[in-house]
């Protein structure tokens, strides 16, 4: 399933964060059509961490393999966090309740840990942002790692049934001005390699987001990973602080 003449267009920016909407004017395949392709695949040739080097980092030990964590964006989680992670990890989707998704991303360890283990995995991120009034649903398709099927997989994910109202965007780290349109159209196709080589917390996020009642986010979240089996097959992990691997 895709649609034709990607368009990327910044919405908004701040010195150390841009926003791009994507739209996509064109012709697209029919909803039942991206309803019976099958889901996105991730990249296999590409750096990863290991999951063991996540869970490291979630204890604030250092990864064996260089690149895992940064200083600049915080992985240790505390007891609360990690058992939101431990049933994020179950669940295939990870729970996050605070202010604003975009403010709450670059301080949050629990956002930035359940990206990283997703991308250890080569599954999609979901996130259940909790609000006051209602919930919103981010799917993030930067862990498969393949900028250029992106506005595939964002489609086939709006095709499915109950996706609709969907706003797809792209976030990616400024240099403290704003771009323009055709700097905007730039924006994949100058990262291509870069997901091939560079750790999760140094690529942008691009993301279907849907803002739903609570009981409708926590079904279209748990639909989600359903389709993309993003969930943690076997027996459920460890709850609280018990130890883990990489754990003290």
């Amino acid at each position: 399933c895709f649609r034709k003449n990607m368009m990327l267009l910044l919405v908004y920016g701040r010195p150390s964060h841009a926003v791009l909407r994507v739209a996509a004017p064109g012709r697209a395949l029919s909803p039942l059509a991206c309803a019976s392709a099958p889901p996105p695949l991730a990249e296999k040739q590409c750096w990863r961490p290991t999951i063991d080097d996540v869970d490291r980092i979630s204890w604030g030990r250092p990864a064996k393999r260089k690149g895992t964590g940064s200083r600049g964006q915080p992985h240790r989680l505390n007891d609360a966090e990690r058992t939101l992670y431990d049933l994020a990890r179950s669940k295939g989707f990870v729970e996050v309740a605070g202010s604003g998704w975009r403010s709450q991303r670059a301080d949050a360890p629990l956002v930035n840990t359940f990206r990283s283990w997703c991308d250890a995995r080569g599954v999609a991120a979901i996130f259940l942002h909790k609000g006051s009034d209602v919930d919103q649903v981010v799917l993030d398709l930067s862990p498969l790692r393949r900028p250029a099927e992106f506005a595939n997989a964002a489609a086939w994910a709006l095709g499915q049934e109950g996706t609709e109202g969907g706003q797809v965007e792209a976030s990616e780290s400024g240099d403290g001005g704003e771009e323009g349109g055709g700097e905007a159209l730039e924006f994949l196709s100058q990262r291509v390699d870069d997901f091939l080589t560079e750790p999760i917390h140094r690529l942008p996020m691009y993301t279907v987001n849907w803002l739903r009642p609570r009981p409708e986010a926590k079904a279209l979240a748990k639909q989600l990973a359903a389709l993309l089996a993003t969930g943690q097959s076997g027996s459920p992990p460890q709850k609280g602080g018990g130890k883990a691997p990489g754990g003290p």
